[in-house]
Parts: structure tokens; sequence; C-alpha cells
């Protein structure tokens, strides 16, 4: 046997082995930990730091807790803090370069807490799409003031104006145009010349036979002659009637055009009831974009943990790591595993409202290979903010061509406290408490994004800060809020993950129109007198002008219908002639 053994290798060996093992339990956990803060941090752009990383051997599994991710928006708040994520590995798989997770509990989940030390990796331009999406909503209040009409009409342009002064110009290139082929007719003289040609005839009809046979052809050619001109007449005036039919509706238009600015400005100022009736939703839709903005934010981060860009080349798949240069080109197997799994995931959150436990399940970026997609159940009852809220969820990247993810949450006597909705100086507005129902729906296909939501408030207590220089619209609308107690909203959201659109109803707008109208009345209906008198002073002028040149076109139509009665007159008391029966062509 000892021939068989070479006991100074042997030892040799096991010393070695020995010596690599405890310097790598000494590093492994620093690694560990590095590795994940690094990785952490490419795919969320600001700071993944963990306190403490503890790899054991028998059983092979890892512990990780102090885990904070930090918000890339606010750096010095964490998005996420866990305080406690332990699971057990399987270690023949690990030996295939497979991390596969049978079960994993994550402790200890908070939101929005706050660091110590800022989080950021990198400056960030301040218009961040979430904060775009506040200021947007933002810029979309009202300013409350009652407008001045002079200072609407100095900085707003008239399209009643660049209207008229358009029909201006053709009217006056008409004009010039039709007088000059009016000219080019025959006129007045040539008609008249006519009846002198016609009253030659009948005196050259009395000088015998020889006459009458000369004045035959004069006639005919007096005919000819007459029906040419006729015709040109008719064929300008068609014409200029056609024009004419073309230039009234413009005209008609441009008299329009002064009542229409009219609404255009007493809606964009919001001196109307409908100007009235979008306040409400301008209040919820800031919050509302805000949370839609910030949802798919972090939807887009979390897409590296969700797929991986995989090209299939031969028998085997290239497929780029999460983090870190180069490919991994995996070839077919016969029991094909994700390279990362963790099969279930048993997490404990911690919500303003109270704990709540849930459950995700198949934790893998390569879903094609599991068959299976990501999915995630969260509910619970009688917490301390909510009654009973349900949250669940799918990412189903199976087939990476037709990705399909969904989302829905329902909640039931969620208590609502201390919500601004309004921070402008002219009506700032929060929300002091309320008890609010609502149950919620969103879907992604390929890049549709579909959304609902409903919600019932009751309990409301609104706060508006209303003083002496308060104007008197926003005192209207302070004081129709404060009686407010409950309110029903309904939101949808529509497009694509790049530019999506919010739709909100709520029967608050009602309230506060009704409100508002009752107690402005008099001085909207002011405003609305003096701004729409203004817009027509203005127009006036330009239209009496429009008035005149248009006249000048019916004058030149009214001319060729009297030469045309003119030529039909000529014919007109002539008797039949001695060669035929022949008479003028009128």
């Amino acid at each position: 046997m000892s021939r068989w053994i070479r006991w100074p290798g042997l030892l040799a060996f096991l010393a070695v082995t020995l010596l690599v093992a405890g310097i790598w339990l000494l590093v492994a956990d620093r690694v560990i930990k590095r590795a994940i803060e690094a990785t952490g941090t490419a795919v969320v752009g600001a700071k993944v730091e963990l306190a403490d990383a503890d790899l054991s051997l028998f059983p092979l599994g890892l512990t990780l807790t102090g885990l904070q991710v930090t918000n890339p928006d606010e750096p010095m708040t964490n998005a996420v803090q866990v305080d406690r994520m332990a699971f057990n590995m399987d270690g023949l798989n690990l030996l295939r370069r497979k991390v596969i997770v049978e079960e994993m509990a994550v402790d200890g989940v908070r939101f929005g807490t706050p660091r110590a030390s800022s989080g950021e990796v990198a400056k960030k331009k301040s218009d961040s799409a979430v904060s775009k999406a506040l200021e947007t909503a933002k810029a979309s209040l009202p300013t409350f003031k009652l407008p001045d009409v002079n200072e609407i009409l100095a900085k707003e342009s008239l399209e009643s104006l660049k209207l008229a002064e358009t029909l201006k110009a053709d009217l006056q290139t008409g004009k010039d145009t039709w007088q000059k082929q009016v000219a080019a007719l025959p006129n007045k003289d040539k008609l008249n010349d006519y009846k002198k040609r016609i009253e030659g005839l009948k005196s050259a009809g009395k000088g015998g036979l020889s006459g009458i046979l000369g004045g035959a052809n004069e006639v005919l050619a007096i005919q000819q002659e007459l029906a040419k001109d006729v015709d040109r007449i008719k064929q300008t005036q068609q014409r200029l009637e056609g024009d004419l039919t073309q230039l009234r509706k413009r005209m008609d238009e441009a008299a329009k055009a002064p009542q229409q600015d009219f609404v255009r400005l007493r809606d964009k100022y919001s001196l109307s009831p409908q100007g009235l009736f979008k306040v409400s939703g301008l209040f919820l839709e800031g919050p509302i974009m805000a949370q839609t903005q910030r949802a798919l934010t972090w939807y887009e981060r979390l897409q590296p943990l969700l797929a991986r860009t995989a090209e299939r080349k031969g028998a085997a798949e290239v497929v780029k790591p999460v983090r870190g240069k180069g490919v991994d080109v995996r070839f077919k197997e016969r029991a094909p595993l994700p390279d990362f799994l963790i099969r279930t995931a048993q997490v404990g959150l911690v919500l303003s409202v109270g704990n709540l436990n849930g459950q995700v399940r198949n934790i893998t970026p390569d879903q094609p290979v599991l068959g299976q997609p990501l999915t995630f159940s969260f509910k619970g009852d009688k917490l301390e903010g909510v009654k009973a809220v349900a949250l669940d969820g799918e990412f189903n990247r199976v087939n990476p061509a037709e990705p399909k993810d969904s989302v829905s949450v329902k909640a039931q006597g969620y208590k609502v406290q201390e919500v601004t909705l309004s921070d402008s100086k002219d009506l700032p507005l929060a929300l002091k408490d309320a008890q609010a129902d609502f149950s919620g729906q969103a879907a992604l296909r390929g890049k549709a994004l579909n959304a609902d939501l409903s919600a019932s408030f009751h309990s409301i207590r609104l706060a508006g800060a209303a003083s002496e220089n308060q104007n008197p619209l926003a005192k209207a609308v302070t004081a129709a809020l404060a009686d407010v107690r409950a309110t029903n909203l309904k939101a949808t959201v529509t497009g694509t993950l790049d530019q999506y659109d919010v739709q909100l109803t709520t029967d608050l707008d009602r309230v506060l129109s009704e409100a508002v109208a009752k107690q402005m009345q008099a001085q909207l209906a002011r405003l609305e007198g003096e701004l729409k008198s203004a817009i027509l002073a203005k127009a006036r002028k330009p239209l009496e002008d429009l008035n005149a040149q248009f006249g000048d076109l019916l004058n030149l139509d009214k001319e060729l219908t009297a030469r045309l009665q003119e030529a039909a007159g000529i014919g007109k008391g002539q008797k039949e002639s001695p060669l035929g029966g022949f008479k003028l062509p009128f």
C-alpha cells in the first residue's frame, strides 16, 4: 500500500489545499461583498452598499446583511434597504458554475429610508424624468389670477388678424387679375359697334336684291363675331364666379375668426366653466405622473436582471453577463439550468402601514432556459394603515421576442396622510388625511403600455391656505375644497415607456366648477365681455377692408352680367330676313 501512496506528496497536497481553503475563507466574504456592491451599483446607477457577507461551506450558503440601494434621483435616500438575506446554494450545481438557490429569506425590506452619506456615483442632471413629470404638472396649474384683457392681447397673437391679412393679399391679387381679364373682353363700345352695323344692314336691305344678298353675308359675319364675344364673356364670368364662391367661404371664415379667438383665449386663461372643470385633475395629475414615472424608471433599471441579451451561434448560445466584459458561451445541456436562479424568495416588507409578507418565484435572467416567468405575490390584512392589500404580478420573458409583464394591486381602507397636492403660491393645497379604496392593473405587451386605476376617497380633509391677499378665484376654489368629504377618481395611462399619456376623471371637478362658477359668475362674465369686445375691436377694420375688396370683385361680376344683357338686347326686335327666315342668334 505504501508503494502506491507517496505520503510526502499527499501531505504537501493537503497542506496546499488547506492553505488555499483558509485564504479563501478569509477573503471570500470580502470578495463576495465587493462583487455584489459593484454589480448592483452598475445596474442601479447609484451606490449599492452591503454591511456584511458571510459565506458558509457546511451547509453551503450565504448570508447578506445591511443592504442599501441608493435612489439615483435622491442620493441621500435609499430606494430599498434590506436588513438580512440568507440562502443555501446547491453545491453540486455550483461545480457546473450554476448558482441555484432553492429558497431564500429576505427580512426587513424598507423603502425610502434616509442615508447617512450621499449615494451618488456620478453627477446627474437635475432634470430627471420624475422631476420633469412634476414640473410639467406644476406648470399646468392655473395661476388663479383674474387676467387683465390688455395683458392677454399684448402677448397673444390673434388668428383672426392673420387670416384677414392673408385674405387681403389674395383679394388684391384676384382683383388685379380679374380687372385685366374683364378689360380684355368686348366692352360697351364694342357692343354699340354691333348695333351700328346691324342698323347699316337694315338700310342696305332697302336698296334692292343686290343689297339683300350682300346683307345676308354681313349678318352671318356679325352673328359669328357676336357669338364668340358672348361666349368669352360667359366663360370669364363662370371662372370669376367660381373664384367668388371660394373667396366667399374664406370671407365667412374670416368673419367667424374673432369669435374663435375669443373662445380660445377664454379657455386658455380659464375663464370658461370647462377651464375650471380641469382644476382638480391638475392637482392630482402631478403625484400620479410622478409615481408612474418612478415605477417606469425602476422597471427599466431592473431589465438586466430580468433578461440577458442572447445570440445563437450554431449549437451554442452567446449571452452577455449582467456586469463585466466578454461573453458567456452556453452549449446545449442534457438538463439545462439557468446560470443563476432563486426558485423562491420569502420577502418581508416593512411598510408605513405595517409589515407585509410575500413571495417571489423564479428570479433569473435566463427565463427562456427555465421556461417559467418571474412571479410575485404579496398579501396582508388588518395592518396598521390599511385593512387589506394585495399585490400580484408577473415578468414574463420566456419568449424574449414577446415580453409580457403585468401587475395588479388592490387595497381597502388605506389611510392617506399629508400629501401635498399643490405647492403653488396662488393656491397651496394638501390632503391632510383620507380613507381610500383603490384597485389598479398595468400591463406591458412589447412596447405598448396600458394601465387603469380606480379609487374612491372618503373622510377627506383637505387643507388650503386662504389668505387676505389671495385673489377671489383662488378663495372660491379653497372654500369649495374645504367642504369636500368624498370623491372618486379614475386614471388611465396609455402609450409607451418613453411616451405615455395620463387621463384623469374625478367628480371633484363638478364640485369645483359649480362652486366657483356661482361665486365668480359676475366677474367672469365681465372679463369675458371685455375680452370679446377687445378682440372684435381689433378685427373690425381688417374685416371692413376685406368687405370692400370683395365688393370690388362683385362689381366686376355685375359688369359682366350687364354686358351679357346688353349683348342679348342687340338681337331683340329683329324680323326674319327675306332670304329664308334668318334671325340674329340672340
